[in-house]
């Protein structure tokens, strides 16, 4: 076979290697036949291209979160090691013992560097008035910074910054990142090709400073605080405009939002939507979102159940949803549920006792305790349901009569 090089577009090229390793792999090619190299210069990224006989394979996602780990070390040799791991499992041999000790000590070194790279980065902004760039400096012999670009970026709300390394520099404009060497012209850097960070952000993450809803949304999107996380699909942020008067909060994201990563998109969303446009009210003028980012459930042979969060999930998805209310700032709160309302109210709420009368909220909004509409899907009869649906568009007419008319 013969011998093969793949240029992948800058340092920590995750997304690059990935798409070679997928066509590599597939065709069983040993590692002791590929050569990873960095493009410079006028060089541009090769990789090979597709093939239609490669072998499909799936990785396990440890084998995946470690071969990220290992392209953000700063080893000569991390997209060769990234590649065995995956290569070996593919073959279904075990990894060399040379190698796996290297990869235990590289990503031993990699997470050391990172928390450290992460304190001196909220130590620094601390201190940074926020009216003018942030630039810093940053020395990182065993990581390759450009994978915690995002952390930076994000807790700057997307404001300008510039890191400089020893032999490089990683500049975000505002609108794209770009990366500079010695005697080159400045590259456009795709956030998305970079590898996930080695450690959680959200830890490290000061979300009080973040003033963009974009920007939390995507930190939350790598939220790994609570259990849930490790099990859900995905992050199910809350969606729409960030100038929104009102605002609609529930429970958790159910099985179908999990799968489609937008809030209230199933039967409960539905019914939902047309509550909200017999009410008078367009989706599209609110900002709609859950106590809890993440599905609850077990599993069963055939489906995912639901199951009721707790304390623990409500305390801590509470600095999202916290996020959320100080950046949009709604004049009112319609809390969809008990959960919901017990975490905004911050006490034990009976529906029945709490529903359709307006609370003044310690942020100088005016909340609207209501049933959730999964509470409507549930009644046993039609009359039941005919009657509680009519209770809850009348909440919701009540919701969006305090609104005062906008100024144009």
């Amino acid at each position: 076979m013969p011998h093969i090089t793949v240029t992948l577009a800058h340092e920590a090229d995750f997304a690059g290697w990935r798409t070679a390793t997928r066509s590599l792999a597939g065709r069983h090619t040993p590692p002791a036949d590929i050569t990873w190299q960095i493009a410079g210069g006028t060089e541009s990224a090769t990789l090979p291209a597709p093939d239609p006989e490669a072998a499909r394979f799936t990785v396990p996602r440890a084998v995946m979160e470690l071969a990220a780990i290992m392209v953000q070390s700063a080893l000569p040799d991390r997209f060769t090691l990234a590649y065995t791991l995956v290569y070996d499992h593919v073959m279904g041999m075990p990894t060399g013992e040379e190698a796996a000790d290297r990869m235990a000590r590289a990503r031993d070194d990699v997470i050391t560097h990172t928390r450290h790279l992460r304190d001196a980065f909220r130590e620094a902004l601390s201190g940074h008035d926020g009216t003018t760039p942030y630039q810093g400096r940053v020395e990182a012999p065993d990581l390759v910074p450009e994978s915690n670009a995002r952390f930076l970026t994000l807790q700057r709300s997307f404001a300008p910054w510039q890191l400089d390394m020893p032999d490089r520099t990683l500049r975000w404009t505002g609108h794209e990142m770009l990366r500079e060497a010695p005697g080159q012209a400045p590259r456009p850097l795709d956030p998305t090709s970079l590898p996930p960070p080695a450690l959680p952000m959200v830890p490290d993450l000061d979300i009080t400073r973040i003033t963009s809803l974009r920007a939390v949304a995507l930190a939350a999107k790598t939220c790994l605080i609570c259990p849930m996380a490790a099990h859900a699909t995905q992050t199910v942020f809350g969606e729409g405009r960030e100038t929104a008067r009102m605002m609609f909060v529930g429970e958790q994201p159910g099985d179908i939002e999990d799968r489609a990563g937008r809030p209230f998109v199933g039967p409960a969303g539905q019914l939902f939507d047309r509550a909200l446009h017999e009410a008078g009210i367009g989706r599209d003028d609110t900002y709609v979102t859950n106590t809890v980012k993440h599905f609850k459930f077990r599993r069963t042979p055939t489906r995912r159940i639901h199951e009721k969060v707790g304390p623990a999930e409500i305390a801590a998805c509470a600095p999202w949803l916290a996020a959320e209310r100080r950046i949009i700032r709604p004049a009112v709160v319609v809390m969809l549920g008990v959960t919901a309302a017990s975490a905004l109210l911050g006490r034990a709420v009976t529906i029945s006792r709490e529903r359709s009368r307006l609370i003044a909220l310690e942020d100088g909004s005016d909340g609207l305790v209501t049933v959730h509409p999964s509470y409507l899907l549930r009644l046993p009869d039609e009359a039941a349901r005919a009657r509680e649906y009519d209770r809850f568009v009348n909440d919701l007419r009540l919701a969006a009569s305090r609104l005062a008319p906008a100024v144009t």
